[in-house]
C-alpha cells in the first residue's frame, strides 16, 4: 500500500497489546469529552463561592440611563474586556448560510471540527505502521462517545444540563454535533475496512458474515438518522425525522453490542442505560387529562384546554415560556389501524399559552398542519366534539424558560419581545410577566390575534405596548381591511381600529424598532426575545447585532421547535 500503514500478521501477544491500546484510548477519549463539563462546573462553582462570601457592598444606582458610574464601568479595562467578550459571543451565535442552506451556528462548527481533529489524533496516536490497529481505533474512539451522545439528548434527566445550569433545548444543539463526528469516525472505521477486505480479496465473504454484517447493518441505521436529521428533510416531514431517529436510537446499541465482540461493550451498555431510565422517568412524568378543543374561527388554529390534577399544578405554572410534548393516547384514537399504532411515536411539543390557576385549565394553542398530529387534533374539533371531554396526554414541562435571567428584575432596563404567528403563545406569557416591556406579534390575519382575548389576559388591543401586525388575511367584520396580494404588505393594528381609521399598510419596521429601543438610553441593558419563523429571527438578530458591534450589553434568546 503506498501509505504508512501496513498489514501484517500479530501474534496473541501483540493482539493483546493492541487490544489494550484500543481500551486506553477509548477511554481518554471519553474521559476528555468531560473535561469541557468541567470546567464549566468550576467556573460556575467559583463565581457561586465569589458571590456567597463576597462582602456586601453600597446599594449603586446603576439602573440609570445616564449614570456615570455605569459609564466609568464600560471604559474602564474591565468592562472594555467584557465588551469584547461580548462582541466574540455573538459572532460565534451567528448563523453559517451557504447555498441557501443554514448549516449551523459559528460555535458549533468551530467546536464540531475541532473535536474532530481531537478524536482523530486519538484514532491515529500510538497505532504505528499497524493498518488494522488504526482501522479499529476509528471504530473504538467513535463508541467510546456514545453515552455521551446520549446523554446529550435526554429531556427529563439530564446530567449535563443539570451540570451547566442550562436546559435540555440548549445541550441538544451539541447532541447533533457530536453525532456528525461519530458519524464521521464511523464512516472512516467503515471504509478501511471494506478497503481492508477488498485488498485481501475476501470482500464478498465477508459481508456474509455476521459480525460485519451487523457493523454494515449499523452504519446504514447511523446514515438514515443522520440524512433524516437534515433541515430540508426535517423541514419536508418532521414525523419521518422523528420515527426514524427513535427507532435507530433504540436499534443501534444493540447492533453494536453483539457487532463489537471484542471490546466497548460497555460503552453500549452506557448508553442503553441513560436512555432508558430517561424514558421511564418520562413516562411516570406524563399526564393524562380530559380536555376541550375548538376551532378558532377564520384561522387554521386550535385552541387545546387541558385541566390539569391539582397535585401537577405546581410544575406546569413555575415558570412563563415553557413547552410540553402532546401525544393523543389509545383511549382517544378512534379505530385500530397503522395511524392508531403511528400515534405511539408521535409526540409534538407546543408552547403553554396560558395557566388558569384556579380552574387548572392549561391552554395550548397549534396550527392545522398536514402531519397527522395537527389533523386528527382538528378533526376533534371539526366533528361537534368541541363540547366533549377528550383525553390526552402531555409530557413536561420542558424549555429554557425556567433557566432565564430575571427578565422583570435589576439585570434589565428595556426588554424587547417578538412574536410572530403562534409563536405568541411563547412570547406573551413572559409579557405578563415582565415589566418594562415591549412587545412586537406579526400574524397572517386578524382571527390569528384572538385567542388570548379570553378569559383573564382582557383584549390586547387596549395595550399601547403591543404593536400587533397583520401580515395578510382579510378582517371580518364590519371594519375589515381589504386584503392585499403583496405577502409583504402588513397593517399595524391597534385599539383605534374599533373606531375605523385609517392604517399603514406595511411590514413591522424591525429595524426601526430595534434603533428607537436602543437609542432610549446609551448605557441600558436590553433583552431580546423572538419566537417565530426562522427568516424574521435573522432579520432581527442583524439588527440587534449592529448595537452589540457598538458595544451595548444584549442578552439575546430565540425560541424555536427546529429539533
Amino acid at each position: 500500500m503506498s501509505w504508512p500503514w501496513e498489514i501484517y500478521a500479530l501474534d496473541a501477544t501483540e493482539r493483546q497489546a493492541r487490544r489494550v491500546s484500543l481500551d486506553r484510548y477509548a477511554a481518554y477519549a471519553q474521559l476528555s469529552a468531560l473535561l469541557p463539563i468541567a470546567i464549566v462546573v468550576l467556573y460556575r462553582l467559583e463565581l457561586w463561592l465569589a458571590k456567597r462570601f463576597s462582602s456586601p457592598r453600597e446599594v449603586e444606582y446603576l439602573a440609570v440611563p445616564t449614570s456615570p458610574a455605569l459609564k466609568q464601568t464600560r471604559e474602564s479595562r474591565a468592562g472594555s474586556w467584557a465588551g469584547t467578550a461580548r462582541k466574540v459571543a455573538w459572532w460565534l451565535g451567528e448563523d453559517v448560510v451557504f447555498l441557501s442552506v443554514n448549516w449551523g451556528q459559528r460555535d458549533q462548527i468551530l467546536a464540531g471540527v475541532g473535536w474532530t481533529v481531537w478524536l482523530v489524533f486519538l484514532c491515529m496516536v500510538g497505532t504505528g505502521k499497524d493498518y488494522l490497529h488504526l482501522t479499529k481505533r476509528f471504530g473504538s474512539v467513535a463508541l467510546s462517545q456514545l453515552p455521551m451522545q446520549y446523554l446529550l439528548a435526554l429531556k427529563s434527566i439530564n446530567p449535563v444540563a443539570f451540570a451547566l445550569g442550562s436546559s435540555h433545548e440548549q445541550v441538544n444543539r451539541w447532541h447533533r454535533v457530536l453525532g456528525w463526528v461519530i458519524y464521521f469516525l464511523l464512516f472512516a472505521h467503515a471504509c478501511l475496512y471494506l478497503n481492508f477486505y477488498v485488498h485481501e480479496g475476501v470482500l464478498t465473504a465477508q459481508l456474509v458474515r455476521l459480525i460485519p454484517a451487523l457493523g454494515i447493518s449499523g452504519f446504514i441505521g447511523m446514515s438514515l438518522m443522520n440524512t433524516t436529521a437534515l433541515r430540508a428533510i426535517r423541514k419536508y416531514s418532521y414525523r419521518v425525522f422523528f420515527i426514524t431517529h427513535l427507532a435507530v436510537a433504540m436499534l443501534l446499541p444493540p447492533v453494536i453490542f453483539f457487532h463489537s465482540h471484542h471490546g466497548g461493550r460497555q460503552y453500549v451498555v452506557e448508553a442503553l442505560l441513560v436512555f432508558f431510565i430517561d424514558l421511564i422517568k418520562r413516562k411516570f412524568d406524563t399526564v393524562t387529562a380530559p380536555a376541550t378543543l375548538e376551532l378558532i374561527p377564520d384561522t387554521s388554529l386550535i385552541k387545546i384546554v387541558i385541566n390539569i390534577p391539582a397535585k401537577k399544578l405546581n410544575r406546569f405554572r413555575k415558570y412563563a415560556g415553557m413547552h410540553v410534548y402532546l401525544s393523543i393516547p389509545a383511549a382517544a384514537r378512534r379505530t385500530a389501524s397503522a395511524a392508531f399504532l403511528l400515534f405511539e411515536f408521535a409526540f409534538n411539543p407546543f408552547t403553554i399559552a396560558s395557566m388558569d390557576d384556579e380552574s387548572g385549565d392549561l391552554t395550548l394553542v397549534a396550527r392545522h398542519q398536514k402531519g397527522p398530529m395537527t389533523r386528527t387534533l382538528a378533526g376533534f374539533a371539526e366533528n361537534g366534539l368541541s363540547s366533549i371531554r377528550i383525553p390526552l396526554s402531555i409530557e413536561g414541562p420542558y424549555g429554557c424558560a425556567s433557566h432565564f435571567p430575571n427578565l422583570a428584575g435589576p439585570e434589565f432596563d428595556r426588554v424587547l419581545l417578538v412574536a410572530g404567528g403562534v409563536g405568541a403563545t411563547f412570547i406573551l406569557p413572559l409579557y405578563r410577566a415582565v415589566a418594562r416591556v415591549q412587545m412586537v406579534w406579526a400574524v397572517r390575519g386578524a382571527g390569528d390575534a384572538t385567542w388570548p382575548v379570553s378569559g383573564t389576559a382582557g383584549s390586547i388591543l387596549d395595550d399601547g405596548n403591543i404593536h400587533l401586525f397583520l401580515t395578510g388575511d382579510d378582517f371580518t367584520g364590519p371594519n375589515a381591511v381589504s386584503s392585499s396580494n403583496n405577502e409583504d404588505d402588513a397593517v399595524e393594528l391597534s385599539s383605534n381600529m374599533h373606531t375605523g381609521a385609517e392604517h399603514n399598510r406595511r411590514r413591522p419596521d424591525l429595524r426601526k424598532i430595534v434603533d428607537d429601543l436602543f437609542r432610549q438610553g446609551v448605557e441600558d441593558r436590553v433583552a431580546v426575545l423572538v419566537c417565530g419563523p426562522e427568516e424574521m429571527a435573522r432579520e432581527l438578530r442583524s439588527y440587534v447585532g449592529y448595537w452589540v458591534e457598538k458595544g451595548r450589553n444584549v442578552w439575546w434568546h430565540n425560541e424555536s421547535f427546529a429539533w
